[in-house]
C-alpha cells in the first residue's frame, strides 16, 4: 500500500498529550501542526479497535476525502472506545470517512456543485448571489466535515483549479465590490476563514473597510464571519484576533455547530474572549446547524443543543436541511418532512427565540420549509419522474425550483 504512515507518525499520535501540557495544548498553531491528516494513524491511538477498521476506512473513501483531527478534538473521543460506539459516536460521524462514497442514488454526490451557479462568481473567490452582500469563500479548514456542502471545493483532495481560493483575485473582487453600489455587506465564508493568519484576515478587513461610496463614507455596512473554528480548535479565538473583530466592528458571527457535545468548556471560554474582549463592539453571534441522520436527527438532541447555545447568549438561526451531492448523503440525510417532525413539538412549548428556522439551501436561494406536513401550495412534496421523493417550491426569485429528497422515516 502507498504512502503509508510512517513509524515516526504512529508513535507521535499514540501519545496520550491529554490536558496536562497546557500552553501547548491551547496553542491553535501547535493543534494544527499535531493534526492527525491520514485516518489510517489512529490505529495506534483506538486501543479497542482492531487496526483494519481504519485501514478499510481509507481503502473506501479516505484516499480520496482530505482527512484532518486536531489533538483537540480526537482527545473527545475516548481512547478505548469500542468499535461499535464509535460507530455512533457524534464526533466520529462527522469528521471521519463514513465508508464507501454515495454515488449512484438521485442525490448522489456525483460531481454536483450543491452552491455555486458559475455566473454567480464574478471572481474565483468571490460569489454574489443575494442583491446586498457577497461571499468571499475560503476554501481550506481546520478541519474537515465528512457532510461538507463545499465538498467540491474544500473535501476533495484535487479540487477544480477554479475551486481554490487566489489570493490573486483579491484585488479584482475589491473592485468589483467597489463597482456594485448595492454591495454593503461581506461574510468570510468556508472552509474556515479563520485558517488564515491574523495578519492575513486584518489586511483583508483593512481592504474591505476602506472602500468608500459615492459619498466617501464607508462603502461596508456590514462584515459577517461563517466559522467551524470553535468546534475544531477554540483556541483560535486568540486576544489578538478579538482585538481585530473588535477593530473592524464584525457584525455578526456564525458558528458552525450539529451537536450538544461539541459546546464543551473550551468552546465556551473562546465565546466568552469574543464577548467580553470585543466589548461594546461584540458582534452577534448565531448558530447554524446542520440536521444529520444519527447526529442530531432527534427532538431532544437539537433542544440540548438549541437550548445550551441560548444559555450562553447565541442564538439558534438556522437548521440546515442536509444537502444533497456529499459524500456520504445516504448515511447523513433525513426527508424533509422529518426535519418538521423533529421541529413541530419544540414550537410553542420551548423559548421561541431558542429555535431556529428550518431553511432549504438551493443553489438557487435559500427557503423556508414551512411547518405544515402536507405542504403549502408553494411548498410541495413530490417525486421526480423515477419516483425519488423531490420537493417543488416557489423560491425567492418567484421560480418554480426542484430539491432532491429521501424518504420519511419518521411516523
Amino acid at each position: 500500500m502507498t504512502n503509508q504512515p510512517t513509524k515516526s507518525q504512529l508513535e507521535m499520535i499514540a501519545v496520550d498529550v491529554g490536558r496536562n501540557i497546557d500552553k501547548m495544548w491551547s496553542d491553535w498553531k501547535w493543534q494544527q501542526k499535531n493534526a492527525t491528516k491520514d485516518v489510517r494513524l489512529l490505529e495506534s491511538y483506538f486501543i479497542n479497535i482492531d487496526s483494519g477498521f481504519f485501514q478499510n476506512l481509507y481503502k473506501e473513501s479516505g484516499d480520496r476525502i482530505k482527512f484532518q483531527i486536531t489533538p483537540y478534538v480526537l482527545y473527545q473521543i475516548p481512547k478505548d472506545i469500542s468499535k461499535e460506539k464509535i460507530l455512533k459516536n457524534p464526533w466520529f460521524r462527522q469528521f471521519f470517512p463514513q465508508g464507501k462514497l454515495y454515488t449512484k442514488g438521485h442525490d448522489a454526490y456525483d460531481g454536483t456543485d450543491n452552491w455555486e451557479n458559475p455566473e454567480e462568481f464574478p471572481t474565483k473567490i468571490l460569489h454574489h448571489k443575494y442583491d446586498n452582500r457577497v461571499l468571499i469563500r475560503f476554501r481550506e479548514c481546520l478541519g474537515y466535515c465528512s457532510f461538507c456542502f463545499e465538498a467540491l471545493g474544500t473535501l476533495e483532495k484535487n479540487p477544480q483549479e477554479r475551486k481554490k481560493f487566489s489570493y490573486g483575485n483579491w484585488e479584482k473582487s475589491l473592485d468589483y465590490i467597489r463597482k456594485h453600489p448595492k454591495v454593503e455587506e461581506v461574510i468570510f465564508s468556508g472552509g474556515e476563514p479563520l485558517l488564515n493568519s491574523d495578519s492575513k484576515l486584518e489586511n483583508m478587513l483593512k481592504d474591505i473597510s476602506e472602500i468608500k461610496g459615492k459619498d466617501e463614507k464607508p462603502k461596508i455596512k456590514f462584515k459577517r464571519m461563517h466559522i467551524r473554528a470553535l468546534t475544531i480548535n477554540p483556541f483560535r479565538i486568540t486576544d489578538n484576533l478579538v482585538n481585530i473583530i473588535k477593530k473592524y466592528r464584525i457584525n455578526e458571527i456564525a458558528l458552525n455547530v450539529a451537536h450538544p457535545s461539541e459546546l464543551t468548556p473550551e468552546f465556551e471560554e473562546a465565546v466568552g474572549r469574543i464577548k467580553e474582549g470585543a466589548g461594546r463592539y461584540a458582534p452577534l453571534l448565531v448558530l447554524h446547524t446542520p440536521l444529520l441522520k444519527g447526529i442530531n436527527d432527534n427532538t431532544k438532541t437539537l433542544w440540548e443543543l438549541f437550548s445550551k447555545a441560548y444559555g450562553m447568549n447565541i442564538k439558534p438561526y438556522y437548521l440546515l436541511h442536509s444537502m444533497p451531492h456529499t459524500p456520504f448523503g445516504d448515511k447523513q440525510r433525513v426527508s424533509v418532512r422529518d426535519g418538521i417532525k423533529l421541529l413541530k413539538p419544540l414550537w410553542r412549548t420551548k423559548s421561541h427565540v431558542a429555535l431556529p428556522e428550518y431553511i432549504i439551501v438551493h443553489y438557487d436561494g435559500k427557503k423556508t420549509v414551512p411547518l405544515e406536513l402536507n405542504g403549502t401550495p408553494e411548498f410541495q412534496y413530490t417525486q421526480n419522474s423515477e419516483g425519488n421523493p423531490i420537493v417543488k417550491f416557489r423560491n425567492w426569485k418567484n421560480n418554480w425550483v426542484e430539491y432532491p429528497d429521501v424518504k420519511d422515516t419518521i411516523n
